[in-house]
Order: structure tokens, then C-alpha cells, then sequence
């Protein structure tokens, strides 16, 4: 039975080993990291006692260990785990796990196999062949991993020096950038329509009148580093959010992760500042008149309304001066629904400021397809990109999106931060099995 037991006693070391390999990868999730040592340690200590010995007890932790081993890598490649911070999402088999996994079932095979044939002789050659087979793929899995960080799949922040200020309003160091419409549109006015790539930067003076505090810039909630931690919406995400979002029950965060206290302080008031100030907006005709324009969209049953000055002030998620207004449309009625906050033209959706600012209760997405053409002065949206990346005859692609989110004050199922669907959704940072501003099936 020994020579048997040979195989799983080195296909067991050769798995702890690859556990071992996986400590420092993963030094941003303490709990993981302790997890792989706990592991590697049992499967190399087990491996080198059944070298010696094949009693009961013996075979029986064997078993135990590496089944629990195997079931442990299914779990975090098909649903993820949601209590270990890291393994929350599924992530797609590498090389080196699945390796580490296929050594742990070559255990758990050598096991039975041994214990069943105890009594039949076996060649005495045949431990030898263990421990060349298994070195071997314990070393191309180790091998696999050199020179590659394990990123989680999530991009390292930046930071463009936005503070917080008093009021939850997002200020950025300096004003003045502009909404520009790239590419070639001399030829994309027709008769009687003046085209203009700028929006000019002037001050609105109806509308309503923000209030002036000093700003008091926060310390980062979300460390800044090349080997990135798996993301708060991904925490967020795997723990039950986003709740369908109705403004007359109060918001449930309980069992969520992915965002601390007095992030969830941010969320709440933000929503709580929103259903206070956007009435003021209810009326279509109010909006027009304190500086809003359309941009054209009423036809996808959801309207947007921009004031072109506030995307240049400098300040975002201010509810009393919304960058955009969201109406459904439904029939020849406007109902305002949500508002709209973007953040300056070229802001990066992964700047520490605005990802921290709520944590993973809120997504900020961007639209990098969406093809403009100024009527009369004013940018209207004529659709999107096609799959050859071309836009309809006579607009021209943006492709230096603002990042954004909504901020509903009606019912949703997806939430009080939910995008809408389709091209309405844009892009995020975070797959959309993850987007915390989506209806999904991993919600």
C-alpha cells in the first residue's frame, strides 16, 4: 500500500507547495493569504507522514484535506466564495490553480486507490514515478505564476487631487475644461444648423444657487497601489447589492460589504439631498427655462436634460445643481425620475476620489459611443457607434466620456444608483456581473 499512497503523498506536497507559491500573491487579503498558508502547510505535512505510514487516520485526513482542497477551487471558479475577502467573485481557472487543483485530485484518487488494492503488491518502481510526474507539474505550475501579479481583474487607482467638502460635493482642484466633440464635423451641418466642437464655458445665471463652503479634502478609503485589491462593487455585488430602491422605505444596507460607515453616510445623504432638491425640477418647462437643454434621447423612453455650464464649475454630485435631469417619457407626459452627476470631461471613472467616495454602493460609469451633432448650437445625441465603429451620416463619436452615475428619487428595482439599460447603461471599470448600478443575475 505504501508505494501507492506515494502518489498521493507527493501529488499532496506538490499541491501545498502551489498553495505556498499563492501566500504572497495574495498579501492584500490577509484572511486569503492565511487561508494558502493553512493549507500548504496541511497538505505538505500530511504528504511527507503518508510517505511512512498508510493507517486509517491517516487516509482518512488525507481524504478530507485534499477533497476540501478540490471543492475550495470549484467553489471560487464557478460562484465564488462571499465570506473570504478575495474570493468573493468567480474568477476563470489559471494555470497554476487549476494545476494545484488537479494535483489535490490526483490525491484524493491515489488515496482510494491505494486503500482499496492494500492487499495486492505493488511494482517498486512505482513511487519513483510519483515523484518525477508530480515534481514536474508542481514546477510548471509554479513557473506559471513568476512575473505575472494576480490583479483580481481590477485596474490600480489614480488620483486627480478632487476633495469632499462639507456638503458631500465633489470638488475638483481647478474649473475650466470643456466638452469637446472630436473629429471632423465641418461637414456635419446641414442647412440652417451651426455646429460647434466647444461648449462654451459661461457662467448660467437662472437656476438654482449653489451653496458655497470651503472644501476639505478626505484621506483616500481605497489604497493606491499596482497589485489592487478586489474592488468594493465586487464586495458589494457579491453580497446582495443593489436592492430594489423605493424613496418611501428606508434603504437596508445590512449583510452588504464593500463600503464603510461613513461611506454609507455619503450614499444615504446623497439620496436624502436628492429627493429634497430635484423636485424643484419637476416641471419640464422650469428645467428649460433655468438653462436646461435636451439632448435629443426622449425617443429611448428616457429623456436627459444637460446644463453645460455646471459640467465645467468645477463641482459634481451637488443635488441642487444637477449636471443632467433624467424624465421618463411617456406619451406626452415628462415625469423627472432621477438626476444625472458627471464629473469633468476626462476624469477617470477609477480616481480614488470618486470610487471611495461611497465605496461600492455606487458605480460611475462612462459612454464612449455615443455619436453627437450639434443642432442649432446645441449637442443632440443621433445614436450609436456601429459594429464597424462608424457613426449615423452627419455626427461625430465622443469618445472623452465624463465618468457619471444616476441618482434616482422614483422607484427602481436596481437600485437608488441605477444606470439605465442597454447603450443607456455605458461602461464601467467592472464587468457587468459585477456593476453594482445593473439588474443582473449575480444581484
Amino acid at each position: 500500500m505504501n508505494e501507492r499512497m506515494r502518489w498521493a503523498a507527493y501529488a499532496s506536497i506538490g499541491a501545498g507547495l502551489i498553495h505556498g507559491v499563492a501566500i504572497g500573491l495574495h498579501a492584500d487579503h490577509p484572511t486569503l493569504s492565511r487561508i494558502f498558508l493553512a493549507m500548504a502547510a496541511a497538505q505538505v505535512v500530511w504528504g511527507v507522514v503518508a510517505i511512512t505510514l498508510s493507517t486509517w487516520s491517516v487516509v482518512a485526513v488525507g481524504s478530507v484535506l485534499n477533497a476540501a482542497a478540490v471543492g475550495g477551487w470549484v467553489l471560487t471558479r464557478t460562484t465564488g466564495i462571499s465570506f473570504v475577502n478575495g474570493l468573493e467573485i468567480a474568477e476563470r481557472p489559471q494555470p497554476a490553480d487549476t494545476l494545484c487543483a488537479a494535483l489535490a485530485a490526483l490525491s484524493l484518487i491515489a488515496i482510494v486507490w491505494a486503500y482499496v488494492r492494500r492487499e495486492v503488491p505493488a511494482r517498486s518502481h512505482l513511487g519513483l514515478n510519483a515523484a518525477y510526474v508530480c515534481a514536474a507539474v508542481t514546477l510548471v505550475a509554479a513557473w506559471s505564476v513568476t512575473g505575472n501579479p494576480h490583479l483580481h481583474n481590477e485596474l490600480p487607482l489614480v488620483d486627480a487631487g478632487l476633495a469632499v467638502d462639507a456638503d458631500g460635493i465633489i470638488v475638483a482642484p481647478s474649473s475650466g475644461s470643456t466638452v469637446q466633440l472630436e473629429g471632423d464635423v465641418s461637414s456635419a451641418a446641414s442647412e440652417g444648423e451651426g455646429v460647434a466642437t466647444t461648449v462654451a464655458n459661461t457662467p448660467s445665471t437662472t437656476g438654482p444657487i449653489k451653496k458655497k463652503t470651503t472644501p476639505t479634502t478626505i484621506a483616500p478609503t481605497t489604497t493606491i497601489h499596482g497589485h489592487v485589491t478586489t474592488s468594493d462593487q465586487a464586495k458589494a455585488a457579491a453580497s446582495g447589492w443593489p436592492r430594489a430602491f423605493n424613496p418611501s422605505v428606508p434603504i437596508d444596507f445590512s449583510g452588504i460589504q464593500g463600503f464603510t460607515p461613513e461611506q454609507g453616510q455619503r450614499a444615504l445623504a446623497l439620496i436624502s439631498n436628492a429627493q429634497r432638491n430635484l423636485p424643484a425640477f419637476a416641471s419640464y418647462q422650469t428645467a428649460l427655462t433655468s438653462g436646461y437643454v435636451s439632448i435629443g434621447d426622449e425617443g429611448s423612453g428616457f429623456e436627459h436634460l444637460i446644463k453645460y455650464s455646471l459640467l465645467n464649475d468645477g463641482r459634481f454630485l451637488d443635488t441642487t445643481a444637477p449636471e443632467s435631469l433624467v424624465y421618463k417619457v411617456s406619451g406626452g407626459s415628462k415625469t423627472l425620475v432621477s438626476a444625472m452627476f458627471i464629473a469633468s470631461s476626462g476624469m477617470a471613472s477609477n480616481d480614488v476620489t470618486l470610487t471611495s467616495y461611497a465605496g461600492g454602493l455606487i458605480q460611475w460609469h462612462t459612454h464612449n459611443n455615443l455619436c453627437w451633432r450639434n443642432v442649432n448650437g446645441v449637442p443632440k445625441v443621433m445614436g450609436v457607434i456601429d459594429a464597424n465603429g462608424n457613426c449615423p451620416a452627419g455626427s461625430v463619436l465622443q469618445t472623452n466620456g465624463a465618468p457619471m452615475v444616476h441618482v434616482w428619487i422614483t422607484p427602481h428595482a436596481c437600485g437608488p444608483f441605477a444606470a439605465l439599460e442597454g447603450d443607456g447603461a455605458g461602461i464601467a471599470d467592472e464587468p457587468d456581473s459585477v456593476r453594482v448600478d445593473k439588474c443582473n443575475a449575480g444581484h
